[in-house]
């Protein structure tokens, strides 16, 4: 995929974006996976506690037997059990009793056990407790922290604080390296176009010197009028001047530093005016040029000498490209609010693969790369100057079988 130099700067501003959102997003799966892992722990912890009531004294302390344990807005409450000795939680066989019962959940942590009426702190992250409420309707509380609670949740996701650090990280340099990669071409892109913009600037003054004095040889002296050299090197001179121009409009245009002198002008009087340029190309190759569907109230509003220029690339294409004679049909047509004007050729065409291409700077359909001169810049040129108008251009074309290019302009009412 190609890039463009002036979108690098909007890559970049969205690669940044996508790693800063990345962390974000893993951070809170981070957090996300630290409080179900705390909640896993908590559960295990809790019915560790419940099992202990219930089995510890074969049921002694509950009622009939039977213990009902109820989860009420995250606490858990143990009823219809007697009363609990307060000294319980430092019985031999009470401890062994719950080490047994959190071994049997998978918790082999350290802890500290108490038993009180005061309610407890929900928020104390290393604390897990369940509430008893006897059969006198009196509660009382049982607490058992854990000082590693901490370490051994984390313990457990190491693995995936790990992946996730490494997948981070992975990533970052990555794009760093792509950002500095672009950063690079961008660096590199903006040198040539510099380079180029100011060989162009340099070649257009000798050429145009070389203009002036083909002009003046051939009004001083009649006789070189006919000179075949003479004629080759004002030929040539000018379709390089012309392909300068054309380096530099685009450059312009790319850089946003276009201004169009835009008046009403009539879309018949614009072909005609292009058609009149190219009147000795035409000549040369016995071209058949014909208009069709003009009519004086076919108006835009536009730039006269870049819409002449416009339409002459379009005509002048046709001509270039095409191993007959010419036969160029230009018609106009009204369709909604637009100006429809359409270029029919009987050329060499265009091969569906490259119709993409055409548009783009420095692009020519590759069989025709070597056989006909150019730069590949003409038709970008038009592409670039309609959507300056508004308009836009598409091409209907088959290999072998001539062109027909469609430009759309708003009518100017």
């Amino acid at each position: 995929m190609k890039i463009q130099h002036k979108n690098i700067p909007y890559i970049l501003i969205a690669s940044t974006l996508g790693v800063i959102a990345l962390v974000i997003i893993q951070i809170i799966w981070m957090r996300h996976s630290w409080r179900l892992s705390e909640e896993i722990f908590n559960q295990r912890v809790t019915s560790a506690l419940c099992s202990t009531i219930k089995s510890y004294k074969d049921g002694a302390y509950c009622n009939d037997g039977k213990c009902a344990v109820v989860d009420m807005s995250g606490e858990t409450l143990i009823s219809n059990i007697s009363e609990l000795p307060h000294d319980i939680v430092n019985t031999k066989d009470f401890r062994e009793t719950l080490d047994r019962n959190l071994a049997n959940y998978q918790v082999f942590l350290p802890y500290q056990i108490s038993l009180s009426t005061n309610s407890f702190c929900a928020t104390d992250v290393f604390q897990t407790a369940i509430s008893f409420k006897n059969h006198h309707g009196n509660e009382s509380y049982l607490r058992v922290t854990f000082p590693t609670k901490e370490r051994y949740i984390l313990g457990g996701m190491t693995f995936m604080v790990l992946a996730t650090l490494f997948i981070v990280g992975f990533i970052t340099v990555v794009l760093l390296m792509v950002n500095w990669s672009l950063m690079k071409q961008k660096l590199l892109l903006q040198t040539n176009v510099d380079f180029f913009n100011n060989m162009a600037h340099e070649f257009r003054t000798p050429l145009s010197s070389i203009g002036l004095a083909v002009n003046r040889l051939t009004k001083k002296h009649e006789e070189l009028r006919e000179n075949p050299f003479l004629a080759v090197i004002k030929r040539e001179n000018t379709q390089l001047l012309q392909e300068v121009e054309r380096v530099l409009h685009l450059a312009k245009i790319e850089n946003g530093e276009y201004i169009l002198e835009k008046e009403k002008l009539s879309i018949e009087s614009l072909i005609r005016a292009s058609v009149d340029s190219l009147s000795m190309s035409i000549s040369e190759k016995n071209a058949l040029v014909m208009l069709e569907g003009f009519r004086e109230d076919m108006c835009v509003i536009g730039d006269r000498q870049h819409l002449v220029n416009t339409f002459r690339n379009l005509i002048e294409n046709a001509l270039k490209y095409n191993e007959n004679t010419p036969e160029i049909r230009i018609t106009a047509k009204l369709q909604s609010q637009d100006i429809v004007i359409s270029f029919e050729d009987n050329g060499i065409g265009i091969p569906v693969s490259q119709r993409s291409l055409i548009f783009e700077k420095f692009q020519r359909v590759h069989q025709t790369t070597h056989a006909f001169k150019g730069f590949g810049l003409g038709l970008a040129y038009v592409k670039n100057m309609l959507e300056l108008h508004k308009g836009n251009i598409q091409v209907k074309s088959e290999d072998k079988k001539g062109s027909c290019f469609e430009v759309y302009l708003p009518l100017s009412l």
